[in-house]
């Protein structure tokens, strides 16, 4: 979280990515920071514990809206 507030403090455009068990935290931190317009994407929990296949899965699911977060075309 700290580090996509740090990116964008360069201007650059970032999103921060967390698992559904940090959401509450990202926004808190969000706000803390002072970036009400910092894009959270929430991925689901548990992720650490699954086969490479479902991850890959859910990569390939959640990469066309961070592509679009971000303001890039893949």
């Amino acid at each position: 979280m700290l580090s996509s507030v740090r990116i964008e403090d360069r201007g650059l455009p970032a999103v921060a990515v967390v698992t559904q068990s940090f959401e509450d935290l990202a926004y808190r931190m969000r706000d803390h920071n002072k970036r009400p317009k910092l894009n959270v994407m929430v991925l689901p929990y548990p992720l650490e514990d699954k086969p490479e296949d479902h991850v890959r899965a859910v990569a390939r699911q959640f990469y066309p809206a961070l592509v679009d977060l971000l303001g890039a075309t893949p």
